[in-house]
Parts: structure tokens; sequence; C-alpha cells
């Protein structure tokens, strides 16, 4: 994507007028050198959705005025004029037109569009359609100094002074159509000078922009210039017809005569959420639900923030090897079939004891260090919490109701908390549909995205403190091993698994899965994302927490 766009004005010679000129009488037909426009685009940056009215049609819209000014070099006294254009580019004088001086004496030649743009230049709240959004482009012509007499064109460049965002927004999985686009906490106004074309920083009150308003289509396509500045925190509305949908960034700089673009897929689970907008380029934009590329839900409870990373479901078969637990070292594999998996959200990380804290109120209980050497897992707030049984997570009034119950006005529509299944868990340790076959979750290498026994210093750590995998997940082998939802059932090779399959809830036994910070090399196979080992729903340790999806009901 080019980020500048150059408008070019050729100046060609016709009859006018220069104020500064002296006695019009006096002068011969070869001193009577008009300065006349014609205009035409260099570089295209993009097009409005309706193209055929866009600046950017490859000359200035028909019906559009550019404010010329000019000047005996060194005279720092303007006349304006303004040009209107016609058919085809050609500028015509609304008035009357410059003339180059009589004498020797050369011109300084600037222009800006929209004409009726002064200091300071303030963008429209408004700018749904092209009108609204060709008023809230300013663009400068590059000064033109001591320009001598000539009836050759003349070139004068246009660059933007202002930055554009667009944005691209399809309706997802259970939306069906987008009806509003509004850009938040823009400033809206600038300083701009007239003769140099600089302009200040960003001020004025905080605006929200309308970019697209009262659409029935599942597409949409906005378009708006601001001023520009730094944003944080809300940055993007999209109305659908489930709901809102909220996106954000931490700080995001646009800065003037740079494109900034965004591709939105609006899916269900957005609507009513937060979700945060990374990884942006400035040549490539970025893309939000769609192709690469995971966005963010982000929730909080009480002080305490987390995030939940999307991953994208897919209808095709899914090859997965389920490995049993057999012995204390060793497991037999089964080679699966998936029969697909639907899109769902998952914790960027372990639960950590603030966020358990923040939910229940209190801590689960100590455990014993007798008759053991392993050391005590680490209590600060951004450690995952260990030692509470799957009861206690998933029985009435337990973790997952009350988080449900804590976020309820968070919550995308029908959708709650759950820990994971044990397909959800395992698609999402090995990347999901950008895995590349890692041994361990992010990584073929013992240790390198892992706490284990062999660098821990046989203790729990901070979550998110080593590489995460594809989909940007941290701790997913080692650290703490992870419970499941659904029941230990063992399966057979080469079995056929439906779509989304979990088995039933209501066993003694579950899965822990991802091995823990007190697992070696020597058994390295517990960090396998395809192992699986056994759980009493009693069970409690000191190298056992957990992770939670978020999925429709």
């Amino acid at each position: 994507m080019k980020t500048k766009n150059i408008l070019a004005l050729a100046l060609l010679p016709l009859m006018g007028m220069l104020t500064a000129c002296s006695n019009d009488e006096e002068q011969t037909v070869a001193d009577r050198v008009p300065i006349t426009l014609s205009a035409y685009t260099q570089v295209i940056t993009e097009t409005r959705a309706a193209a055929d009215t866009a600046l950017n049609k490859g000359h200035i819209e028909s019906g559009q005025t550019i404010k010329v000014r000019v000047s005996n070099t060194g005279a720092n006294t303007w006349s304006d004029y303004s040009f209107d254009a016609g058919a085809n580019g050609v500028m015509t004088a609304s008035g009357s037109t410059p003339y180059y001086p009589l004498d020797d004496t050369h011109v300084d030649i600037v222009a800006y569009y929209p004409s009726f743009a002064e200091s300071p230049f303030t963008v429209r709240s408004d700018q749904t359609t092209d009108g609204g959004y060709l008023a809230s482009d300013l663009m400068f012509a590059n000064n033109i100094t001591n320009q001598e007499k000539t009836s050759s064109p003349v070139t004068l460049q246009f660059a933007h002074k202002m930055a554009k965002v667009i944005v691209d927004v399809s309706a997802g999985s259970g939306v069906s159509t987008i009806e509003e686009v509004t850009l938040h906490k823009v400033y809206p106004e600038v300083t701009f000078n007239r003769e140099t074309g600089a302009v200040g920083s960003a001020q004025g009150s905080v605006t929200s922009i309308k970019m697209v308003k009262e659409g029935t289509a599942s597409k949409a396509t906005g378009t708006a210039a601001i001023p520009a500045q730094t944003i944080e925190g809300e940055l993007l509305t999209v109305k659908t017809n489930l709901g809102t949908a909220t996106y954000k960034v931490d700080s995001k700089e646009f800065l003037a005569g740079k494109v900034y673009k965004l591709k939105i897929s609006v899916n269900r689970a957005a609507v009513g959420a937060i979700t945060e907008v990374n990884g942006w380029t400035d040549t490539e934009g970025v893309n939000i639900g769609v192709g690469s590329g995971s966005p963010f839900l982000t929730f909080t409870v009480g002080s305490v923030k987390f995030k939940m990373v999307f991953v994208e479901g897919t209808d095709d078969d899914i090859a997965l090897n389920f490995d049993d637990q057999t012995t204390n070292s060793g497991y037999n594999r089964h080679p699966v079939t998936l029969k697909g998996i639907s899109d769902y959200y998952i914790g960027q990380t372990e639960v950590t004891n603030a966020l358990w804290y923040a939910v229940m109120g209190s801590r689960p209980s100590l455990w014993s260090k007798a008759n053991t050497n392993d050391g005590q897992p680490n209590n600060g707030n951004n450690y995952p919490v260990v030692y509470m049984s799957w009861n206690e997570i998933c029985q009435t009034n337990g973790f997952i109701d009350k988080l449900n119950d804590a976020l309820s006005e968070q919550l995308p529509l029908g959708m709650k908390f759950a820990l994971p299944s044990e397909v959800q868990w395992q698609y999402a340790a090995i990347g999901g549909k950008q895995s590349n076959g890692y041994i361990y979750a992010g990584s073929s290498i013992w240790g390198d995205s892992s706490w284990t026994s062999d660098n821990s210093g046989r203790t729990t750590h901070p979550v998110a403190t080593k590489p995460a995998n594809e989909l940007g997940l941290y701790d997913m082998s080692g650290n703490a091993w992870e419970l499941c939802r659904d029941d230990y059932i063992a399966v057979s090779s080469n079995q056929i698994l439906a779509k989304d399959y979990e088995g039933n809830t209501g066993g003694v036994n579950h899965a822990i899965r991802g091995g823990s910070w007190c697992d070696a090399e020597a058994n390295g196979a517990y960090l396998y994302p395809s192992f699986r080992y056994i759980w009493n729903k009693t069970n409690k340790n000191y190298n056992v927490g957990l992770r939670v999806v978020l999925q429709n009901e």
C-alpha cells in the first residue's frame, strides 16, 4: 500500500491578471503570461467505497475548489485565487486569473484543498459521505519559490496533511449486517499555515467520527481523515445486528500523509466484548478475525485484566495424536481424526493467583510440604494459581460459575467461560491453523518455551515469561499442568472423533495437559501437546492449575 498521495497541478498559459503586477496597458502580449491550472493524480493510495466520486479518481473531482496563493518572490504579500475543477481535471479560475509580474520578478506559488481551510483546520465528525470526507482531507501543494516567468507547464505537488484511517468490515460467524462504524478519541483540530503548509499538534475537544452509518449490508468500507496524533484505548466501534463490538489499542501513532488500514471480520464472539488490536504495520495494515493474526478479548475483574485469544476453527479433518498415560514415564500413542472444530477463545495465559483471588475472594488452601523435596510454587500475583481441585473449579458456585457472574456485563452475546475440552486445549496448544508442527507448544527445543525441572529451580514462574506458541499463547507446555473439563476416556487408534468432540463431565477422572515445572527431559513426553495424564476430580497438587476458554453456550 502506498502511504502518500501526490496531486500534480500543471501551470499553463491563459489570460488573467496578478494583483501585484504593474499597469496592464504597459505589457506586451508576450508579457501577459497568466497562471492557469490543470490537475491530475500521480499516485493513488486508496479509493472510497463509491470510487467514481472519490478525490483520487484520476483528477480533482468536478465541482471541487482549490485555493491558489501567489506572491512576488520576497514580497511576503499573498493574493488568493479560487480554481474550480471541471471535467477531466481542467481547472478554471472562478474570478480573475493571476499573471506573472511584468518585470523579471519571480513568483512564489502555493495551493491547498479544501479552499475554505483556515487555522485552525477542523475535520468533520461525520465522514460517512464523500462530501464530508473530501472536506476533511487537508492537502497542501509544496511551495514553489522563485519561479521564473514561463509559458511552459510548471508543477505543484500536493501532499496530504492528514492521516487516513480505512476500515474494511465484514460480518463474520453469527453476524449478518454491519450497521455503523465509528472512530473514537480523535483530536479534530490543527493549526494550518497557508504559506508553508505547516500544521501543528492535534488539539480541540476529543470527538468521535462516523465512518459508516445506517448500513444494512454484510460488508462496509469507511475512510476518515484525522490530524496526526496518537490514540490510546478505545479506537473503533462496529455496530452490528447483534450489538456493538469494540476494538482498542494500547497506543497507535497516526502520521500525516500515511494510510492506516484495518480489515475486520466481526464474529459473534466480538459483539459486546473488547478486542485488542495488535500487529498493526503501516505498510500492510492489520487483519482482525480474518486470515492471519489473532485478536484478543480483554476482560477485567476488579483491577485484574486478562486476555482471551481467538482460535479459528475449521470444518476440515484434523489429524491428532492422543497419548494415553501407561506408567509414570510411558504412554501409548493413538492417532485419531477430529472432524473439525468450531471457533472459540482461550486464555492467553494460565489463570493467575491474582485472577483467582479477584473471583473467589480467597486463595486455594496451602499444601503441606511434609515428605516432599519439591520447592513451594510462588504465590505472587502473576504466577499460575495451583492446588485446587476440578470440583472447586467446575462445581456449582465454583470458579467458573463465579467468573461468569463477575463478567456478566462484559461477556460476548451467547458465550460463557468454561474449562477447555481436551480437543480445544490440544488444538490451541499445537497452534491451530497456524501450527508449525513443533514437538512442544511453541518449540521443538526442550525448555525453549517451557518452564521445566531443568530450568525452573523447581518452582512455578510468572506467566508469559517464556516465548508464546503460534497463536500467542504462553505456557501451554510447562509451568503448571492444566485441567480439562471432560472425563478421561481412552480412545483407540484411528478413531474418528465427531466435530468439537467432548467426553462426558460426570465422571471421577479428568485429564490434565501440558506438563509442569517439575518435569524433567527424561519424561519429556509430559510436555507434548498430545499427552493426557489421568487426574481424579478431588485431587490437588502444587503443580496443577488451569486455563479457561470462552465459547458459545
